[in-house]
């Protein structure tokens, strides 16, 4: 009889062992395992409590046995561990004052079970042994077998005798032990197995994900894209991504439903704690964005977020050993968050970390790039004038323009090295650039200079360094970014830009200006050895001038006359800057080639000779020579040359005609007439004005050109010079 029944439970068992290696499905192969232990030791009833790791609940899954109301559902301790040290920012500590108290509300059986699990050992519980706390309990007699893995309890294998009061032996514990491996055994199988498939879909995901990050151009478009396929992986209500800079922190709030702003700071309460742990310092600034991901459900959309946080996922975002912010998901639910989604929230971080930085990389870059060509642009701009003025007025108006500012003033120092003068400036009064005059090292604008480091101010107004301050506040000047200009290490002069609200400069935009500070000290210095060059230009040509006067004192001041009246009519034709001032030299210079010309013949008193006629006659040639051989004064030769031709093809030394003569060459002639018949010569008394107007208007067309005539007389009526 007893070699029967062993045989009989080692057959049982054979058949659990070849029904676990054949893979048979977990609720089949558990029903099947009920009835053979029941069967095998002849208890009443036998039934298996799986553990819900979600809900941390023992739920029945199987039983074999009378019909009878069994435990469906019972609430086990949380002992899973709950990450609260300032190192770990896991999970969210458990809610204060909400205790499990399972051993005053459970009785009977579901106390017993409950005990059993807590306790994670065999038990038996012979009738007549039984526990008054157990009392209401069906069975006569029961033994509970908890269903342990290497790692953890899965649930219980429980069975008992409704009726016989026959006590189970502890060969009946050791024997319901093995079924209990088995089906440990499977259900842990079975786990890793729902564990690996669910991997291997959070990895696809994940892999979707990291080839989506790479098309993806900016921050929002990436946090938003995480969060989409974070919400299909890890349930959440609310998401949080913050991003920290080197004074400040970005905070991008993830969500279905609108968050109210007043309800912010109450939503993220514990990433302020947590941020304090990770950042390497406080921000001085916290800015704040919200995301809105894709809902199905248009009910939900004009919701708003009023739920109270009971957990929290918090990872740092680590790159190379620097946090560079914190990735945070919520939930209204307690224990919302288990050491699984710890994992898939990790991999998802450093996902998200890489890309972040690929971004910022790339919009750095992208910047940068764009902060290059907007600077040599505008450094071909103010390089493609040598006018000191020019010059400055167009630094101040490219840099209004990359700041985005309507207010910007320019201070060159004087000469004595004490007072910052304004050299150009925009959207300033005249009483502002008037009443303000800075000394060097004095305010905010004269420390930039003296100490040759940009200064960024918020509100000007409220800085004690401001020294007039009512003039700030009429001027409506808030934000302030004073920059040097400075040249081979010494401050010439300082970049002033303000805005009318308070602003807070950020370190590029700093940077930006500074270069181009740098670019506007180049230009400015080339302005001024350009004019520095004009001055010595204009010294040399006024040294020719008087040098061809000091050979003819009959002709003394003629040269000077001959350049006012040039300039005259040039400005009143409309020509260029560049125009009129070739126009003045050669004004000067017409004669110049009279320094050829033998003195005997430029100061006789008589009538010349035929052949001195024609020697006079070269000094255009001489005149052209001479400048053809000095670099700067190339451009006034053709002048020089042609000033002697007439309109009608008479004169010399080409004969040229009409327009075949350049337009200065012309306005020279008449420049040249005009003073030669109203002023002494060597041999003839000076012409009454009514006497030369009426000449040179017989002249025009012949010698002279008409139009310009016209337009000189024109100019001597409306001066009434003459």
């Amino acid at each position: 009889m007893e070699i029967t029944q062993t045989f009989d439970r080692l057959s049982k068992l054979s058949d659990i062992t070849m029904a676990l290696s054949s893979g048979m499905e977990l609720n089949k192969f558990l029903d099947t395992l009920v009835k053979s232990v029941k069967e095998s030791i002849k208890a009443d009833e036998a039934y298996i409590m799986l553990l819900n790791r979600e809900s941390y609940e023992l739920i029945l899954s199987s039983f074999s046995g009378p019909r009878r109301k069994r435990p469906l559902k019972i609430k086990c301790t949380d002992r899973r561990i709950i990450l609260s040290s300032t190192e770990e920012f896991g999970f969210a500590p458990c809610p204060v004052g909400r205790k499990m108290n399972n051993e005053k509300k459970l009785k009977g059986e579901f106390l017993m079970l409950f005990n059993a699990f807590s306790s994670k050992q065999r038990l038996i519980f012979p009738g007549d042994m039984f526990d008054p706390i157990f009392s209401g309990a069906p069975q006569k007699n029961a033994m509970v077998i908890p269903l342990q893995t290497n790692t953890q309890c899965v649930g219980l294998l429980v069975l008992g005798n409704l009726r016989s009061k026959s006590v189970f032996s502890v060969t009946d514990l050791e024997e319901a032990t093995i079924f209990a491996n088995l089906a440990a055994m499977h259900i842990e199988h079975n786990i890793f197995k729902e564990e690996r498939e669910c991997r291997l879909r959070e990895m696809e995901k994940l892999n979707t994900l990291a080839k989506r990050f790479s098309a993806t151009q900016t921050l929002e478009g990436l946090i938003g894209l995480s969060f989409e396929y974070l919400t299909q992986l890890i349930p959440h209500e609310l998401g949080i991504v913050s991003l920290f800079d080197k004074t400040s922190e970005t905070r991008y709030y993830v969500s279905e439903l609108h968050l109210e702003p007043s309800s912010l700071k109450a939503l993220s309460k514990h990433i302020d704690v947590i941020g304090e742990g990770i950042a390497d310092k406080k921000p001085t600034k916290l800015l704040s964005q919200q995301i809105f991901l894709p809902n199905t459900d248009k009910k939900q959309f004009n919701k708003v977020y009023r739920r109270k946080l009971h957990s929290f996922l918090t990872i740092p975002l680590t790159l190379r050993g620097k946090n560079i912010g914190l990735i945070n998901i919520s939930s209204s639910k307690e224990k919302a968050f288990s050491r699984e989604h710890l994992q898939t929230f990790s991999t998802l971080a450093n996902l998200l970390t890489t890309a972040i930085e690929n971004v910022k990389i790339r919009l750095y870059l992208e910047r940068r790039i764009d902060e290059v060509s907007v600077l040599f642009e505008i450094t071909q701009a103010i390089n493609s004038t040598l006018v000191l003025d020019e010059v400055l007025n167009s630094i101040v108006n490219f840099s209004m323009e990359m700041l985005g500012a309507l207010r910007c003033e320019l201070r060159l120092i004087n000469e004595t090295q004490e007072l910052l003068e304004v050299k150009a400036s925009r959207g300033l009064s005249r009483s502002f650039l008037a009443s303000a005059a800075i000394k060097a090292g004095e305010g905010i604008i004269g420390t930039c200079f003296s100490e040759k480091r940009p200064i960024s101010v918020i509100d000007a107004r409220k800085d004690p360094r401001t020294k007039h301050t009512n003039i700030a506040r009429d001027e409506k000047l808030a934000g302030l970014l004073a920059v040097p200009i400075t040249q081979r290490g010494k401050s010439i002069g300082v970049i002033t830009t303000y805005t009318s609200e308070p602003r807070d400069f950020t370190q590029e935009e700093i940077d930006l200006i500074s270069t181009f500070a740098s670019q506007a000290s180049i230009a400015i210095e080339n302005a001024k050895l350009y004019a520095e060059m004009k001055r010595q230009y204009l010294s040399m040509v006024m040294a020719l001038a008087a040098a061809i006067e000091a050979k003819d004192s009959y002709t003394h001041g003629h040269s000077t006359k001959v350049m006012e009246y040039a300039v005259k009519i040039s400005m009143e034709i409309g020509l260029s800057d560049e125009e009129i001032e070739t126009i003045r030299y050669a004004g000067l210079l017409h004669d110049i080639g009279k320094i050829g010309i033998k003195d005997v013949i430029l100061s006789k008193q008589g009538k010349l000779t035929e052949e001195e006629l024609h020697e006079l006659h070269k000094h255009p040639e001489y005149g052209a020579n001479i400048m053809e051989r000095v670099e700067m004064l190339k451009e006034i030769a053709p002048l020089t040359l042609y000033h002697h031709e007439k309109y009608d093809g008479s004169g010399y030394p080409l004969g040229l005609r009409g327009n075949q003569i350049p337009l200065g060459a012309r306005i020279l002639a008449v420049a040249d007439t005009f003073d030669a018949m109203i002023a002494d010569r060597p041999y003839r008394k000076a012409f009454p004005f009514s006497h030369v107007q009426k000449e040179m208007q017989k002249a025009a067309g012949t010698q002279l050109d008409p139009e310009i005539v016209n337009i000189f007389f024109e100019i001597l009526r409306r001066e009434s010079v003459y």
